[in-house]
């Protein structure tokens, strides 16, 4: 009897590991809505709804204000929206919403002025599968059975009839349990935008691929461009766009191969958009569009100079869709820019720190190492921030038809790349942030390294000349 109770002790912790449920977790996203740039840390409900946590944190210079959150079924309208304070930067807030029913959420998020939808999943309950009843039953059966005959010691006929059904119930218990699938299998939801990969230790990046030269009359604006993927891009304006005016950019996303709208798009580096806007003063915006309905985005831009700028999307669809970069361009009316090109390798000063740029020789087709050392005051800076779950970014821009760097030339190739190297002690990086990229062509390259700090993301540009491939004797 005693060996029977150890052995249904042993059997029911695994039985109950098997059957719980894996947690839909936790949905990290950035936002750029309207002026404002905001973090939000989204935990799902459980598995068929429940309360679900939002914590609203503002980066960079957050108008003053506030925002308001709900939590609707798809498409739906908020009718109890919960007010948030989104100022100062860097401190968060959290809101409690509540989401009763499995399906498809939006998580709205709106300013007064602009509103975005972001999709969460909530699961619906799994049914127990037969064999953890089985389980169930042959252990309750063995216990009682195992309690009735010790209490009947006395009756041994008794006694041994019930432990022999304390024995068929441990057996019926244990072979549910061995002929079980893995606890893999159980079931489990996935969100409706997965979570990346841990970061690890080293560099990592996506690098646009360049296209074929285009007409240089490219069209006027509303124009579409297929992308290197199967994502084509397509930018709009409510009206001309004009420098010195702020403009708010709506573009739509759809399948190149089928003309589809695209709404299956995957949290990758906390943004579902990553939007690279070059302007032709040399300018980055590095910006994350709002999802206001299946396959539409906004962003609201500030555009210096007049010209041509090249508009760059970063996404991944979820499943098998991979990375990919959509690309397109706005053109802006006003004066033409008067900037110079960014210094090369080197010291400069940057919000107050003082940046030093190094390159290894940087040749066609080789790795190339490029790397900014931060100082403040002669001190090394170690309080720089994560910023999308990394400690730097790297933009890059190769040379168009014309040798330079052109923003609105297709040929003109588009890199992004990481510097994701574990935090320190304190959860913070520095001094320096350091990539390795592969240059494709030789030329000038026009190059933007991003790190932030006290919440707000600071821009080294910087202009590198690559080499070409020496062929080998």
């Amino acid at each position: 009897m005693v060996v029977l109770l150890a052995a249904l002790g042993a059997l029911l912790a695994p039985a109950a590991i098997a059957h719980e449920s894996t947690p839909v977790g936790v949905q990290r996203i950035e936002i750029s809505l309207g002026a404002r740039e905001l973090v939000l840390t989204i935990t799902a409900p459980p598995e068929g709804g429940g309360r679900m946590p939002v914590v609203v944190l503002p980066r960079g210079d957050a108008p003053p204000g506030a925002v308001t959150l709900a939590a609707v079924p798809a498409g739906g309208t908020p009718t109890s929206p919960v007010t948030v304070p989104v100022a100062p930067a860097g401190q968060p807030h959290q809101v409690a919403l509540d989401a009763g029913t499995p399906g498809v959420w939006d998580v709205v998020v709106a300013d007064g002025t602009q509103v975005a939808r972001i999709p969460v999943t909530v699961a619906a309950p799994a049914p127990t599968p037969g064999w953890v009843w089985a389980v169930r039953v042959g252990a309750v059966l063995g216990i009682v059975a195992l309690i009735a005959a010790l209490a009947l010691r006395h009756r041994p006929r008794v006694a041994v009839s019930l432990g022999a059904v304390a024995a068929v119930g441990v057996t019926v218990a244990v072979t549910a349990a061995v002929v079980a699938p893995p606890a893999t299998s159980a079931t489990s939801a996935a969100p409706a935008a997965p979570m990346p990969p841990a970061a690890s230790g080293g560099h990592a990046g996506h690098a646009g691929m360049a296209m074929p030269p285009a007409d240089p009359m490219l069209p006027a604006m509303p124009m579409t461009m297929p992308a290197a993927g199967a994502v084509t891009v397509t930018a709009r304006t409510a009206g001309p766009a004009t420098a010195g005016v702020p403009l708010d950019l709506a573009l739509d996303l759809t399948d190149s191969s089928t003309g589809a709208v695209v709404d299956d798009l995957a949290i990758h580096d906390d943004a579902l958009v990553h939007l690279a806007v070059i302007g032709p003063d040399g300018g980055l915006a590095h910006v994350h569009p709002i999802r206001t309905a299946p396959g539409r985005y906004e962003v609201r831009l500030a555009p210096s100079v007049g010209g041509r700028y090249g508009v760059f999307a970063e996404m991944e669809r979820a499943g098998d869709g991979g990375h990919q970069v959509a690309r397109t361009a706005v053109d802006v009316a006003g004066p033409a820019s008067t900037a110079v090109a960014a210094p090369g390798p080197g010291g400069r000063d940057v919000a107050g720190m003082r940046a030093g740029v190094t390159a290894s020789e940087a040749v066609a087709g080789r790795p190339t190492r490029v790397g900014v050392t931060f100082t403040e005051n002669g001190a090394p800076v170690t309080d720089l921030q994560g910023w999308l779950g990394m400690a730097g970014h790297l933009v890059l821009l190769g040379p168009g038809a014309a040798g330079v760097p052109d923003p609105g030339d297709p040929a003109s190739a588009f890199g992004h790349v990481h510097d994701m190297s574990p935090a320190g002690p304190a959860g913070t990086y520095g001094p320096e942030v350091a990539f390795e990229h592969t240059f494709a062509r030789a030329g000038r390259h026009e190059v933007w390294v991003q790190v932030q700090r006290d919440w707000q993301v600071v821009t080294v540009p910087v202009t590198l000349d690559v080499a070409p491939e020496t062929p080998s004797p």
